[in-house]
């Protein structure tokens, strides 16, 4: 494994001093936005963006890829959780980039930049400087700051002139809404991700702001503009073709969904409720229940405060994941009344005011957090009826003595 590492950086090394002391571009060269397809694990669903150097005569061809990281950094996955993770960009030679891609049945689109020969030559200098160990890596943000995102941000300040947009086709998207189709063959991720979000999810992307996913940096790029033609034209992406096609095998059919799921959950402890209310299996599924969705609701407070995930801030999936819910369990089958009855009414009033709240709320959710509310709602109105009949039994039993 040592020696694999040795190998691997120094053909990096090697290939970053044969690049950096390159001769200058030629005309027939070409730059080029490559555009890959998603993959089957979710950090490759949304799919991914590079820079292709291409130059025939000088016999350079390389790609820019700034969406690396190193798993050998120190608290590599608390620095990942918390959004401190520093992303860097890499240098691949372009047939090993497409052999990946090839492997992974991954589709690779290329569309040649509309640029003249001094834009070229300073985009291509702004990359070699920005290659540098200095300079290379930077703080990763999934909206704002990514491997697609950081090459609008790379490109368009060598463009010089200035640039406009075809707004006949842009379509007012959330961040949330534009990550759901890329999800609709993994609704667990899709969930996962929809409780991890917060309201800053679901506002709406402006037109370079779309460009944190590939699929909107290729389509937008097409229908940005500049003042004056460059090769009889003036959009400043070309329409290219596919260099590497992608694997169109059957996609799985997925029965156990997120809400198929919890709606039989909700099923199976409404049965419960009715049919055995005090039986042993219903007291431990309350345990088990309420445990959850208090872990839970901790969970979504450390990702709000803990972290710099700015998409995660201000979740109010906490009404219907409460942390409060872990106070429930220490009381739950106990006589503490006057704590046990404040956790149920906050409990039962968060969930209520999830589903009524539905539409109005400025956070989209996740149709599976029905039937989780309705259980919430459910569990604890049982409890506080429980503990209203057994005040009355006692009162009835007092006025006997």
């Amino acid at each position: 494994m040592k020696a694999l590492r040795i190998a691997t950086l120094s053909f990096i090394l090697i290939l970053a001093y044969t690049f950096s002391n390159a001769q200058e571009i030629t005309k027939n060269a070409e730059i080029s936005l490559f555009t890959c397809s998603s993959g089957e694990e979710l950090y490759s669903v949304f799919g991914h963006s590079a820079i292709r150097v291409n130059d025939p005569t000088t016999g350079t061809d390389i790609v820019f890829n700034y969406g690396v990281f190193d798993f050998n950094t120190p608290n590599f996955y608390w620095k990942f959780v918390r959004g401190k993770l520093m992303y860097q960009l890499a240098i691949q030679q372009t047939y090993r980039f497409l052999q990946v891609y090839k492997y992974e049945g991954r589709s690779v689109k290329e569309e040649h930049f509309n640029l003249t020969r001094k834009e070229k030559e300073e985009l291509i200098a702004f990359l070699k400087k920005n290659y540098q160990p200095d300079n290379r890596y930077y703080l990763y943000d999934f909206f704002y700051k990514n491997c697609s995102s950081i090459i609008w941000d790379v490109v368009t300040p060598q463009i010089n002139a200035k640039l406009h947009f075809d707004s006949t086709s842009y379509q007012p998207k959330t961040f949330r809404q534009m990550l759901h189709p890329p999800l609709e063959e993994m609704p667990w991720a899709r969930f996962g991700i929809d409780i991890a979000l917060g309201i800053p999810a679901d506002k709406t992307a402006s037109f370079t702001e779309q460009m944190f996913l590939p699929s909107y940096l290729s389509k937008n790029m097409r229908h940005t503009h500049r003042n004056q033609p460059v090769n009889g034209s003036k959009r400043i992406l070309r329409e290219g073709k596919t260099l590497v096609e992608k694997d169109e095998s059957a996609s799985p059919f997925i029965l156990f969904t997120p809400l198929s799921v919890f709606w039989a959950v909700f099923i199976l402890i409404l049965a419960m409720t009715l049919f055995f209310p005090k039986h042993k299996a219903t007291k431990i599924t309350d345990y088990v229940f309420f445990t959850l969705q208090g872990m839970l609701g901790l969970l979504l407070l450390f990702l709000w405060f803990g972290t710099d995930h700015s998409a995660m801030n201000t979740n109010i999936n906490v009404l219907w994941g409460n942390p409060f819910a872990l106070i429930l369990v220490f009381f739950l089958y106990k006589k503490q009344q006057l704590v046990k009855t404040a956790t149920l009414v906050i409990l039962i009033l968060s969930a209520l005011l999830t589903l009524l709240g539905w539409n109005f709320l400025p956070q989209q959710f996740n149709p599976a957090f029905i039937p989780i509310s309705l259980t919430v709602i459910l569990r604890t109105s049982e409890h506080l009826l429980r503990m209203k009949q057994d005040r009355t039994i006692l009162s009835l039993i007092r006025r006997q003595r």
